[in-house]
């Protein structure tokens, strides 16, 4: 998908950028980066896509480099509950997602390759 700089791709880039620095700098997603690391041993950036609060866990969905979307899910009280984690080849991920989400997606995708650049 081309970005066109919409208002609506200028939101996302915003929202995606926070997403960033909130992963890689607040203490309350050290558990999720941790899993990510585990997961990935090479991963040089990542970006929360969609956040799917749950009564006691929290179901996130990140962007890992330019290929792989892994998705976690934790317990939002105890620890000791093994993370669910589920990962996925971008293309297969995305597939029959509407437009808006396919934008946020793209914009996700182009802040990432912008990372892997420098």
């Amino acid at each position: 998908m081309k970005l066109r700089g919409t208002i609506t791709e200028q939101a996302y880039r915003k929202e995606l950028q926070a997403s960033k620095i909130r992963l890689f700098n607040d203490v309350s997603m050290r558990r999720y980066l941790s899993i990510i690391r585990e997961t990935f041993p090479t991963m040089e950036t990542a970006y929360i896509l969609y956040w799917i609060p749950e009564q006691g866990e929290d179901i996130i969905s990140f962007l890992v480099d330019t290929q792989t979307v892994i998705q976690i899910e934790l317990d939002r009280y105890d620890n000791e509950v093994v993370p669910i984690v589920d990962v996925y080849h971008l293309e297969n991920w995305t597939k029959g997602f509407s437009k808006t989400n396919q934008i946020k997606i793209a914009v996700a995708l182009d802040l990432a390759k912008t990372d892997l650049i420098f």
